[in-house]
Order: structure tokens, then sequence, then C-alpha cells
């Protein structure tokens, strides 16, 4: 899925800049995106109807990332409660 590819680039161009988090370094954040694209991509054919549903989220997920805020905490929240919601 073109969305879920754009995901995983974003998140690794996004996360370029060095972060002092403890919480969610760079790797862990990058790890997380992967995780999220390969399960959209899973579900993709499984149930485009559940994507296309969450499609908005993932959108203002991308944005995050791409906006390349520092907050690497924030991002790895936001990349958490999108795994969980695809996890149901």
């Amino acid at each position: 899925m073109r969305l879920a590819s754009s995901l995983l680039a974003l998140a690794a161009a996004g996360f370029l800049a060095g972060c002092t988090e403890k919480d969610c370094t760079q790797e862990i954040a990058i790890q997380k995106a992967t995780d999220l694209t390969t399960r959209i991509e899973a579900l993709a054919t499984s149930d485009p109807a559940k994507v296309a549903g969450i499609a908005p989220r993932l959108q203002s997920l991308s944005r995050m990332i791409a906006g390349g805020d520092d907050d690497l905490t924030a991002t790895c929240k936001a990349l958490d409660e999108m795994l969980a919601e695809l996890a149901k």
C-alpha cells in the first residue's frame, strides 16, 4: 500500500535527527514504524475497508513524522496507539 510505504519512508527520514529521549530512541521509533507498515500492508489485502477507515489517522501520523518533531515520545505513543488499534 502506498500510504504504508510512505509512512515508513517518512519515519526513516524524520528520525535522522538525534534525540536524547530514553523512552523512545530513534531506533525504537523506526522499528515501530516498520511494524506498523507491515501490519498495514497485511491488512490492506485481508481487510481493505479497515485500512480505509483508519486512513485519516494514518495520514495524520505521517504528517507528524514528516514534520520532523524532535519529540519522539509523542511519535512513539502515536505509533503504539495505531499498532494497538490494528491488533483489535
